[in-house]
């Protein structure tokens, strides 16, 4: 299937591990300009280099990703590289975690710049490029807590505003529609990333569990029963910006292996 991406640039936040990095490769094999923003330089280099021994096109960016001037950067590399993005993927760190009960305003504040205000920057950063192409895809990478929050991981403040960052990308959607840009969520579950091994791990080990026993266990119960990959993930992404879902805008695609029921 010929997604229609050959040529265009996509600007890949957090793009240097994880979901990011599979994003920065999946956009790559598909004839994009990849530009992978982060902020550590010796992963996005290693980032850089893993898409172009693949084949891709790819320069890195050191930038904070949830601060106005950081986004500003990112963009400004990206068109400098290669010309405005005609791609975002929004996949930033989500803020400090907590229950309800233990986390103070600094935490909710943290939470709403990451998540709704790096957003809104991020789109006011991108969109008049998109709007002078008549072309443009916002991706967010959030999770599948916007749909039923997790009771057994505390993230108070996080499930709060990445259900806010859904509703931003759902209002939007309806401004941005006639410019021909699009606007999209992708819903992560248990995704085999360093960041989820770290989580749960320490999870396991509260119930006295090996990480290998523990997700054995979690994932006995999905309807897919394996833990997702950042190529998963990646596919996804891949096809909401393409042109084959140009009809398709203002969603939540939960990418989980079916584990949201099994979520409580």
């Amino acid at each position: 299937m010929d997604l229609g991406l050959a040529g265009k640039v996509a600007l890949v936040f957090g793009g240097s591990k994880g979901i990011g990095l599979g994003c920065a490769h999946e956009f790559a094999r598909e004839g994009c300009r990849t530009v992978i923003a982060a902020r550590t330089q010796a992963t996005i280099d290693a980032a850089v280099a893993d898409v172009k021994a693949a084949g891709g096109q790819a320069v890195g960016i050191s930038a904070d990703c949830t601060t106005k001037d950081g986004i500003g950067q990112a963009v400004r590399a990206a068109s400098d590289a290669f010309g405005a993005p005609d791609i975002l993927i929004f996949n930033v760190d989500s803020g400090p975690k907590g229950a309800f009960l233990d986390v103070d305003d600094d935490t909710f504040a943290a939470a709403n710049n990451n998540n709704v205000m790096a957003f809104r920057w991020a789109v006011q950063a991108v969109v008049p490029h998109m709007r002078a192409k008549g072309w443009g895809r916002i991706l967010t990478i959030g999770t599948n807590s916007v749909k039923a929050p997790h009771r057994k991981l505390a993230r108070a403040a996080q499930n709060t505003y990445r259900v806010g960052a859904l509703a931003l990308s759902k209002t939007i959607s309806a401004e941005l529609g006639p410019m021909g840009i699009t606007v999209n969520t992708l819903g992560t579950g248990a995704i085999a990333t360093p960041q989820f091994k770290e989580v749960f791990t320490k999870i396991a080990a509260e119930h006295g569990q090996t990480y290998e026993a523990h997700i054995a266990e979690r994932t006995s119960h999905y309807p897919i029963q394996r833990m997702g990959t950042p190529e998963d993930m990646a596919a996804a992404a891949a096809f909401l910006c393409s042109d084959r879902a140009g009809f398709i805008t203002g969603q939540v695609l939960v990418v989980d292996g079916g584990n949201l029921e099994v979520l409580q």
